[in-house]
């Protein structure tokens, strides 16, 4: 499946929103999930298996390793360049 950076963010920000995290359109790029402790473990793998499974990709433990990835917009980034 070829998902676009519209349609990540947007999965991504539901993904958050269905927990309670409430972030802005214009917030949701350079929000870091880490930083803001907004997301355990468990829920950052749950986050990984969620994208996966609406993108149909897997997702290499390389890309959460990078604390870059933190921040919403360069994860969204290097899974686009997984496609």
């Amino acid at each position: 499946m070829n998902t676009n950076k519209r349609e990540l963010l947007s999965l991504i920000q539901q993904f958050f929103l269905e927990r309670g995290v409430v972030i802005s359109d214009d917030q949701l790029p350079r929000y870091d999930f880490i930083a803001a402790g907004s997301l355990d473990s468990f829920e950052v793998l749950s986050l990984i298996m969620h994208i996966e499974m609406h993108c149909q990709i897997s997702v290499p433990a390389e890309l959460l390793l990078d604390k870059n990835n933190a921040e919403i917009g360069n994860l969204v980034d290097a899974i686009l360049g997984l496609q």
